[in-house]
């Protein structure tokens, strides 16, 4: 291998929204080190190599500094970075993999603001987080973003090379990135580099060469060098490293340069040097984290499923054209908004919820003393901050989601000759497809129902208000429907449910539990593991373990059933190890050939290391497991990168259990994690072993030993969603099955005008996932993505008078498409409208 010829020092901070300080401060400290950057850049102006040069890890500092910096400070920052002494990367934060492929976009799209300002944005920067969504890659060749540095911390976890190493990673869509696997940032301050301990840095740089030198697989003559940790304050210190070290005899030269300047001079050698092409999914050891606090975690993916119906309701109705004026009524949910936003009022409302969940989506959790001090004010106080973007997410999403249910009822002219208000239950959605679907609805106030509703393509229903379910009886088992299910709570939950159509049992008749039981998973009595009797930093691919005891939640008492001609439910009551009694609800349907389970639990703080599932013991042979992750869906164990998790991952919404004869479409509401094939917590497993078509939901764990919560505690309703197939489990229909769980129908009581004047047609919806949302000055976009490999010939066309724009567009294959509409004068001649063949 070539000998090393030059050190390439990259300054930079490791951008937390949090951990070192509350979110509440750090947030703000980012945008100001902007500031401290260019005044750093003219102090330090002197004779390379030694000349300041900084990189902005992540985007959002910069964006928020272009919000509101006056034009001589953006004219600095412009030539600062054409001068290569700054360079500004495209990540918007270092995001977990929680964030769906419509977020990415939203941060990815944020970078048009860098550009529009003169700023080029090649790179993007991944400091901490263990994965990234294979989507990723195919999003950020979209966003004009071809490289990627993992600057990969390798605790509770693994790499999957050795840092560092270059390779290219092919997206679903057959476009690639370079990757760049860089050591941990952390390194910067671990050597000494950013505090100008020259003595102590030369020693570090100098180890790190030679091993690079000594490796076989290293085909690159530079060391990169990073001069960072979390949240540092831009220091000129490393650059004493950078002259002491070039004043050494014999040392290779050193200099400081920026990440855009470091991957210029790697990728041509990486090219040269065939370096190797990956596809697949990089799961996220740490994803596990996201189990650590479930009931925030369930907010937050309500609250961007209300953000999607929000603007698809909002959209619709600014085409169809203001409708009744006596639409706002009184402050609160229970009746119209107080007031109707203006356009631009809805288009900052909705970038206001994509920054929060951005900033919910971001990896710092918590503080850093979450596990050596978890009652101080400090973490709490630092996890209110975090949770707060949640449920501020939550808060206006929401309610501009009920806005937009009401106005689009409303919209467009009313029908000639038709009915004035109605009263009923109110259906709208959000989606290119009919959709028929139970949903839950509020009915007079107090009580919650369920009903199955049919609503047409990106429109709206009117429902009668269903009766309330006839009072329960005891029984075991029920048949509704396709399906019949028998319950024993003894074994802690359904023990059969048959497939009617093909006389399929759909619960594996091996394990000792039923389908949706409820598991602990804990150390068992005298355990001597690492994690137990010297650190929780300890559970670690070196420690393999420990081996948990699992604890299934059983019960005594008779299920209760009730009954409807549309529905059946089952009810009973289990109660877990140390824990106070769960309520776990089985529902099947007359129409719809879904299965609902809904999981009411308690949970009571506890220190001690735990996790609780809930149990889904498919009896599907030799299965395959397709997840569903941000922008794609893979197969678990194959569809990887070496060493990535296996042991758990974190999905968007869906995945699909399958062989080559049937399947099963599985899907949680609330929850992202899973274990599927069985249960694996402290396996570190370097391949995926089944032992059945089991998916096991991890609900909640405290199995971190920093940032994380260290206990959680409340009351919490987790629901989930499957559906047996009769045949093979495609990737298309996984991608559907998350669409329709992230955008489940809305609903709510309504006592109001209704039109149906004018409507969107997106084709061939059942290839395409159609996200529609006000863009400002009138405009409405309409983005398509193909679920597929294969081109999808699509058409976006408007039924109704008063609209241009629309029409065909060729969608590659998982690419993604815009399409604009505009609300229009009819009366105008130079105005066609939308699906007119002359346009």
């Amino acid at each position: 291998m070539p000998p090393i010829r030059q050190i390439l020092l990259v300054g930079h901070t490791h951008h937390d929204v949090g951990y070192t300080n509350s979110p509440r401060i750090v947030d703000g400290q980012h945008r100001h080190i902007v500031t401290e950057v260019l005044r750093l850049c003219e102090a330090e102006s002197g004779p390379d190599p030694a000349r300041f040069r900084w990189t902005f890890e992540v985007a959002r500092p910069v964006l928020r500094f272009l919000a509101d910096a006056e034009t001589s400070e953006v004219d600095r920052l412009r030539r600062f970075v054409a001068e290569g002494r700054v360079a500004v990367t495209g990540g918007y934060l270092n995001m977990t993999q929680l964030p769906s492929d419509a977020e990415f976009d939203a941060a990815y799209d944020a970078l048009d603001a860098l550009r529009a300002a003169g700023i080029p944005v090649r790179t993007q920067q991944h400091g901490d987080v263990n994965g990234i969504a294979w989507g990723t890659v195919d999003a950020m060749r979209r966003a004009g973003l071809s490289r990627l540095v993992m600057a990969l911390n390798p605790d509770h976890g693994r790499a999957p090379y050795e840092q560092p190493t270059g390779f290219w990673w092919e997206g679903p869509g057959g476009g690639r990135i370079f990757v760049w696997l860089s050591t941990h940032y952390g390194f910067g301050e671990q050597w000494g580099i950013i505090d100008g301990d020259v003595v102590a840095a030369e020693r570090h740089v100098a180890s790190f060469v030679e091993r690079l030198a000594a490796r076989p697989d290293y085909p690159y003559d530079i060391a990169v060098v990073h001069a960072a940790n979390d949240n540092r304050w831009p220091t000129p210190l490393f650059l004493d490293v950078v002259r002491h070290w070039n004043a050494t005899p014999g040392n290779p030269p050193m200099r400081t340069a920026t990440v855009d300047e470091a991957l210029d001079l790697l990728e041509p050698q990486a090219r040269a040097a065939d370096v190797p092409v990956v596809r697949g999914e990089w799961s996220d050891w740490w994803a596990h984290g996201h189990g650590s606090t479930a009931r925030e975690v369930a907010v937050y993916r309500e609250a961007r499923s209300f953000a999607r119906a929000a603007q698809t309701s909002l959209g619709l109705a600014l085409l169809r054209g203001d409708g009744s004026p006596a639409l706002a009524q009184v402050l609160g949910y229970r009746r119209g908004p107080v007031r109707l936003r203006e356009e631009p009022e809805i288009v900052a409302d909705l970038a206001r919820v994509d920054e929060d969940l951005l900033l919910f989506g971001e990896h710092t959790w918590g503080s850093w003393e979450t596990y050596a001090k978890p009652n101080s004010t400090f973490n709490h106080s630092h996890w209110n901050a975090k949770a707060g973007f949640a449920y501020q997410a939550y808060d206006l999403a929401r309610d501009l989601a009920i806005e937009g249910m009401f106005r689009l009822a409303a919209s467009g002219p009313a029908e000639a000759g038709g009915p004035g208000p109605r009263e009923g239950i109110l259906v709208v959605n959000p989606t290119a497809r009919d959709r028929v679907e139970p949903l839950d609805v509020e009915v007079d106030r107090v009580r919650r129902t369920r009903l199955v509703a049919r609503a047409p393509a990106f429109g709206t229903a009117l429902l009668p208000v269903p009766a309330p379910l006839p009072e329960p009886r005891p029984g075991r088992e029920v048949t509704k429907g396709v399906y019949r299910a028998v319950v024993d709570p003894t074994r802690g939950g359904v023990v059969s449910l048959v497939d009617l159509r093909d006389g399929r049992e759909l619960v594996d008749p091996t394990v000792g539990h039923g389908l949706g039981a409820i598991v602990l998973e804990r150390i068992p009595p005298g355990c001597d593991h690492p994690m137990v009797t010297r650190s929780p930093k300890d559970f670690h691919p070196d420690n393999p373990g420990p081996d948990f005891d699992r604890l299934v939640a059983v019960g005594e008492g008779e299920p209760e059933i009730a009954e409807s001609d549309d529905l059946a439910t089952i009810t009973w009551q289990v109660t877990p190890s140390g824990l106070p009694p769960a309520t776990v609800t089985l529902t099947i349907y007359r129409e719809v050939d879904v299965v609902d389970l809904d999981v009411h639990l308690v949970k009571p703080v506890r220190h001690e290391p735990e996790s609780v599932f809930v149990a889904f013991p498919f009896d599907v042979p030799d299965p395959e497991f397709l997840l569903e992750t941000a922008g794609a869906v893979y197969a678990a164990g194959t569809e990887q990168l070496p060493d990535t998790s296996r042991d758990w991952y974190s999905v968007q919404h869906a995945l699909g259990v399958t062989n080559a004869r049937h399947g099963v479409l599985w899907g949680s509401f609330d929850a992202p994690l899973v274990q599927v094939g069985g249960f694996h917590t402290g396996r570190w497993a370097r391949t995926l072993s089944t032992t059945g078509g089991h998916v096991n939901s991890w609900l909640m764990n405290n199995l971190h030993f920093t940032n994380f919560q260290a206990t959680q505690d409340g009351t919490w309703r987790y629901r989930y969603r499957f559906a047996a197939s009769g045949s093979p489990v495609t990737r298309e229909r996984v991608r559907l099955h998350g669409r329709d769980l992230l955008e489940p129908l809305q609903a709510r009581q309504y006592d109001g005008p209704v039109t149906r004047t004018g409507g969107l047609r997106v084709e061939p919806a059942d290839r395409l996932l159609a996200e529609v949302r006000p863009t400002g000055d009138g405009a409405v976009r309409v983005r398509l993505r193909n679920v597929g490999a294969e081109p999808v010939d699509a058409a976006v066309d408007w039924d109704g008078p008063g609209v241009i724009g629309g029409g065909s567009v060729r969608v590659d294959g998982y690419g993604v498409a815009d399409v604009v509409l505009r609300r229009a004068e009819a009366a105008d001649p130079a105005i066609r409208p939308a699906g007119d063949p002359a346009r």
